[in-house]
């Protein structure tokens, strides 16, 4: 990465800081030339006037999506406990979509909708339901669709096969292996000023923090292949050195070989998606994924992991979700080349 790239991104994040579009960011950019590791600004304001600095916790939002969920899936498939064509009714029963694919499920081409209008009229029972029961709403594989569904669904089929909570076993299978000692689901045991706060909810309670954002994982206990993981900036970049240098630590593949086959086949690329993960640029391997509550990771031969919060004190400001793509933008050298 050239050191002009490194301080156009450095910049970019600074100057949103000082409009306020964000209170503070943590983030690392690593790769054969750089290895820079930054906190800049605070928690928030007034109460939350607390400098950002290494160890403190982020929800991670949908980043979880790929953190946890697709890197166990792509072991389970390594290990033969599942493929691609894997129907969801193997695992999940008396469901109207029985016959819809790991592979849909991964690529967000399932048919199911993006998510439900009333989701904070429901309890815990009723979400599951509702999941259960949704129908689809177009042919699967017909068209791409982004769908929390899709992955509440794959941390349920890993439940299945690995017959553990997916806390248990996210932290057994992935983040054990590479020593990601501080990312984990429904965090009780850290102190509330460790957490970056999220969004100001009435219903709630006030500020969020400390406790999971979304509400759909809120209701299943924090625990959800969709969202709900907390993650520090250094155990982001544990995960994203050890992917990027072939998914071997400590002697032990974490990453399978057949992970990187797959995510490079352009067999499993439609519009804007690969097997979990999103595409900057549909002809070369520039992963990436972002979170509603303003983290973002993005990976190719260098490395660019931006952790902040875009919702604090509330959803209504947006302007981080520009800034945040321009940064991306920067650090792929270019436009983003796929539908946004």
């Amino acid at each position: 990465m050239q050191e002009n790239t490194i301080n156009k991104i450095v910049a970019t994040i600074n100057t949103a800081i000082q409009n306020q579009d964000i209170y503070g960011a943590s983030y690392s950019l690593i790769g054969k030339n750089v290895n820079l590791r930054t906190y800049v600004g605070f928690q928030g304001n007034n109460s939350n006037h607390i400098p950002l600095s290494s160890g403190m916790l982020y929800d991670l939002a949908s980043v979880t999506k790929v953190i946890g969920t697709t890197t166990r899936i792509f072991q389970l498939i390594a290990a033969h406990k599942l493929s691609l064509n894997s129907e969801v009714g193997d695992y999940i029963l008396n469901v109207p979509y029985s016959k819809i694919t790991i592979k849909n499920l991964l690529l967000h081409n399932s048919g199911l909708q993006p998510d439900f209008d009333n989701v904070h009229t429901m309890n815990k029972q009723e979400l599951i339901q509702k999941i259960k029961n949704a129908p689809l709403i177009y042919t699967p594989e017909s068209q791409t669709l982004y769908s929390d569904l899709n992955f509440i669904l794959l941390g349920w089929i890993i439940e299945k096969i690995d017959h553990v909570s997916l806390n248990s076993d996210l932290e057994k299978n992935v983040f054990q292996p590479l020593d990601m000692i501080s990312t984990f689901y429904s965090p009780t045991h850290i102190a509330l000023s460790q957490f970056v706060p999220t969004e100001y909810q009435k219903d709630r309670g006030g500020i969020i923090q400390g406790k999971v954002h979304d509400y759909k994982a809120y209701l299943l206990d924090g625990i959800s292949g969709h969202a709900g993981l907390f993650s520090t900036l250094d155990d982001l970049t544990q995960f994203a050195n050890v992917f990027l240098n072939g998914g071997k630590y400590k002697d032990v593949q974490v990453f399978p070989s057949l992970m990187y086959t797959l995510l490079k086949n352009p067999l499993y690329r439609q519009n804007d998606r690969t097997l979990g993960w999103k595409l900057w640029e549909y002809h070369k391997n520039m992963f990436w994924h972002s979170g509603f509550t303003g983290t973002s990771i993005a990976l190719d031969l260098d490395n660019n992991i931006c952790l902040t919060n875009r919702i604090y004190p509330t959803r209504s400001n947006s302007a981080w979700i520009k800034e945040r793509r321009k940064t991306l933008s920067i650090f792929f050298n270019e436009k983003e080349a796929v539908r946004k």
